[in-house]
């Protein structure tokens, strides 16, 4: 078993990355929620809930998710969150009012990709301790490409289909992949099989929620995904309402193009400069990239910096697992890293409903582009603190 496992752990990545296929389709919700505002009317502060509640229930299913994946049965976290995350979109095809899209798009269907996702992510991990970095950067980019692919489909539904028949048709075809690619995918070993390598770092979830570095790190994830949000969540809508765009989907696509570039990307220079200098990086650019909104006119303009950013934000999630592993070891990476991804609910919770109600408000959305720039400062100053933190416990081993 174990030399089938190790010939075959490129075939399992590929695995991997097609299942984020599926689970990408969540990011188009940019492209949904302008015919589901034609179709039913809804409040778009109220609609962006929907994406908001997605987000924010993930880490909480990952928690389970980790713990199957530490068990040894990381292949069962993949296929239950995948059949979740499909129904979510299936139900979603018969919904007529806006709390009904809030339970199947936000509560189930955001379940089953908590589920999914860390099953996902950090069961291939294990499979690649010796490129972290790339196996994560390489499975995450199946996210922006899923959220491409995603957009294209329902484009084609759409053209005989209203949207709630789209997303019932996406619901089914993410079945039928899914039903596929899960024979191709294996559990990696449990924590306890003494076939996952040993650090001096290793802690388990309670260990690590008692440090300050955990405390720091997650804060910094919050900001960086409150950040990135705002564009990956309403780049149509700030494109069309701010800067004269005219194609909702040429702007979610070309975002999530580049973000899926951008995973694969940085998940080779975080194994070459460390994750803690990629995310300064990450972080510095993204700074300067919301500034440069606030500082142009016109589509094209925003275009290319809007698709920047797309690419720069991948940074924040591909460094992240291989951030918290450094930090507290592989043996617990599942269960660590749900706890992590709190980070992200938080930041992802808040963003878009915050910059639909700015847009809203002030019809543009520079406030939004202020808040990311002071997020983005103080985090930075915050990703030292945890790096010096962090070499000395690494370093000198204390």
């Amino acid at each position: 078993m174990k030399k089938e496992v190790t010939m075959n752990r490129w075939v399992m990545l590929a695995a991997h990355i097609v299942i984020n296929f599926i689970l990408g389709g969540v990011y188009a919700f940019s492209f949904f929620k302008t015919p589901l505002i034609d179709k039913f009317h809804w409040d778009p502060a109220m609609l962006a809930l929907a994406f908001s509640i997605n987000m924010g229930i993930i880490p909480i299913p990952m928690i389970l998710g980790g713990k199957l994946i530490d068990d040894g049965k990381g292949k069962l976290a993949i296929i239950i969150g995948g059949i979740l995350f499909s129904l979510g979109f299936i139900l979603s095809g018969f919904v007529t009012t806006l709390p009904m899209l809030l339970l199947t798009y936000g509560v189930i269907a955001g379940f089953g990709s908590g589920l999914a996702f860390t099953g996902n992510l950090n069961n291939i991990m294990k499979f690649f301790p010796d490129k972290r970095g790339l196996a994560s950067g390489l499975v995450l980019s199946g996210v922006g490409i899923g959220t491409l692919l995603c957009t294209e489909i329902a484009k084609f539904f759409m053209k005989s289909n209203d949207i709630t028949n789209s997303l019932l048709y996406l619901g089914i075809v993410y079945l039928v992949v899914l039903f596929v690619v899960q024979f191709f995918i294996r559990s990696a070993p449990a924590s306890t099989s003494n076939k996952i390598p040993a650090s001096k770092v290793d802690a388990d979830w309670k260990t690590m929620l008692k440090t300050s570095r955990f405390w720091i790190l997650f804060s910094i994830l919050a900001m960086g995904c409150f950040a990135g949000v705002v564009i990956s969540s309403t780049s149509a809508q700030i494109g069309m309402e701010q800067f004269g765009l005219k194609e909702a989907a040429v702007i979610v696509s070309s975002v999530s193009i580049c973000n899926s570039v951008g995973r694969i990307f940085w998940g080779f220079i975080s194994d070459k400069l460390g994750p803690f200098n990629a995310i300064v990086v990450v972080y510095g650019l993204l700074g300067i990239a919301m500034a440069g909104l606030l500082m142009i006119n016109g589509a094209v303009p925003y275009f290319v910096i809007a698709s920047f950013i797309g690419f720069t934000y991948a940074g924040v999630l591909t460094i992240y697992p291989s951030l918290t592993s450094i930090n507290f070891g592989l043996k617990h990476q599942g269960i660590n890293y749900a706890f992590m991804y709190f980070g992200f609910a938080v930041g992802s919770v808040f963003s878009p409903y915050v910059t639909s109600y700015i847009g809203k408000e002030n019809h543009n959305y520079d406030l939004s582009f202020i808040i990311s720039i002071v997020l983005m400062v103080v985090s930075i100053g915050l990703i030292f603190v945890a790096k010096k933190m962090t070499e000395k416990i690494v370093h000198k081993g204390e």
